[in-house]
């Protein structure tokens, strides 16, 4: 699976995003292309009139359903209760800040939180397919616990968008268990649970480094044949800096196409930066609307 054969997947259907707070010109024109291509419908919960000004600016007739909302509170709380009724299959974040947002989703009674962890991942094209990138924007230093929820969010992500038994490769600097280092210690720890299929649908190996992780020739140097090592399809990160490092690293330096969703809620939640590229929302839209939760 790439962006191209995803485009492909969305042609036959339209599905319903909810945007929260969607009162800046790059969320507007992010959901304005992808209802002109044809797979998305739209509410947008905010300022109506805000919208309203924003749309006119468009000039593409393109007209969401708008939910009024006076606080950012409340445009959260009716973002999420349009996917608890059912109305709509996935989120975007607009100007609404983070934290925001995230009360709602996590909210015990009106949330829609669906997994013991909420969890982002990075999905990238590398050699024509998907490979997937995760946590680098959620979780900050992870236990093993959280780890563990990682990995199972990641690979339903990896599985919803047609990757069967997904291969995922638990990240540390080094390929051997090393006791001074926890992010090979939880790796190895991981990977023993996968062998006692504590995870379903998914094959896990650890400790491994990037580039044993995802090149053969590499990982046959170190001596590494299994299942996982030199043809990861996901890419565990130990802790948040790591994530994020290596996530910047493919846009900025590799170039690589990519987008991100969290994943963890009852739908998947884009939560777009300031500085993302415009093809990354689209992509991102893409992935959300194409994972089949």
């Amino acid at each position: 699976m790439n962006f191209t054969e995803i485009e492909k997947k969305l042609n036959s259907r339209k599905i319903p995003l909810a945007i929260c707070m969607p009162e800046d010109d790059e969320t507007v024109a992010a959901a304005c292309e992808a209802a002109e291509l044809g797979y998305v419908e739209c509410y947008f919960v905010g300022n109506s009139e805000k919208i309203k000004i924003l749309l006119e600016k468009t000039r593409t007739g393109f007209y969401p359903k708008i939910i009024a909302a006076d606080t950012e509170a409340d445009a959260a709380f009716k973002t999420v209760e349009l996917v608890r009724n059912g109305e709509a299959k996935a989120i975007m974040k607009g100007t609404v800040s983070t934290p925001v947002l995230l009360k709602a989703i996590l909210n015990s009674e009106t949330g829609i939180k669906n997994s013991p962890v909420l969890s982002h991942v990075l999905v990238f094209e590398w050699e024509g397919r998907f490979k997937f990138l995760t946590d680098g924007g959620m979780i900050p230093q992870p236990t093993l616990e959280e780890k563990q929820e990682i990995i199972k969010n990641a690979a339903v992500l990896a599985a919803s968008l047609g990757i069967v038994q997904p291969k995922i490769a638990v990240l540390s600097a080094v390929e051997t268990v090393n006791f001074k280092m926890q992010s090979s210690v939880d790796a190895a720890i991981l990977s023993k649970m996968g062998e006692r299929k504590q995870f379903s649908g998914c094959i896990v190996e650890g400790p491994l480094a990037l580039d044993n992780a995802i090149s053969l020739e590499s990982a046959h140097h170190k001596g590494l044949y299994n299942e996982v090592a030199g043809k990861a399809d996901v890419l565990v990160c130990p802790d948040v800096d790591t994530g994020n490092i290596l996530g910047k690293s493919l846009i900025y330096l590799a170039r690589v196409k990519l987008g991100g969703v969290v994943i963890g809620a009852k739908a998947p939640i884009i939560l777009l930066s300031r500085s993302d590229t415009k093809e990354i929302r689209l992509n991102s839209i893409r992935l959300a609307l194409a994972s089949n939760f």
